[in-house]
């Protein structure tokens, strides 16, 4: 496995890390819970989302083994703001095949037009027609160039 984890690209790989990393932290606070209080109102989501996230690297990993993801690259020709807090919405990557709008998740720093960007989608993910270019919702992990 080790193997599998160095020939990963490097935003898969921080991505592994981070489930991995999530769900031995919530490991360890279950255990803590346990050990202590013996209460299952206390331990059980914490069980849970060490489950959901331990489950959710391996799913990763297995996805990358079978290299079931796509690899697109363009640059970014727009950024799309929120009105109040200036946070990045959604951003379009023009590419080889024409236009992508990509909405962002969570909190991401500036992103300049013209940045080189590299999208790792699922085979599987759905990529929607609107106006003219085409809007993707979900990937796995982006990579500002």
């Amino acid at each position: 496995m080790l193997q599998v984890f160095k020939i990963m690209p490097g935003a898969l790989q921080k991505q592994l890390l981070i489930r991995l990393g999530l769900g031995a932290l919530f490991a360890v606070i279950l255990i803590a819970l346990f050990t202590t209080t013996c209460d299952p109102f206390l331990w059980l989501p914490c069980a849970g989302a060490a489950v959901f996230f331990a489950l959710s690297a391996f799913l990763l990993l297995r996805r990358v083994v079978l290299g079931e993801y796509i690899v697109v690259d363009g640059k970014c020709a727009e950024v799309r703001t929120t009105a109040l807090k200036r946070r990045v919405k959604f951003i379009v990557l023009q590419t080889d095949a024409g236009s992508l709008k990509v909405t962002l998740h969570g909190q991401r720093r500036k992103i300049a037009i013209g940045a080189s960007i590299r999208l790792y989608i699922a085979k599987n993910s759905l990529i929607y027609e609107q106006n003219s270019s085409q809007a993707l919702y979900s990937y796995i992990a982006l990579e500002i160039m």
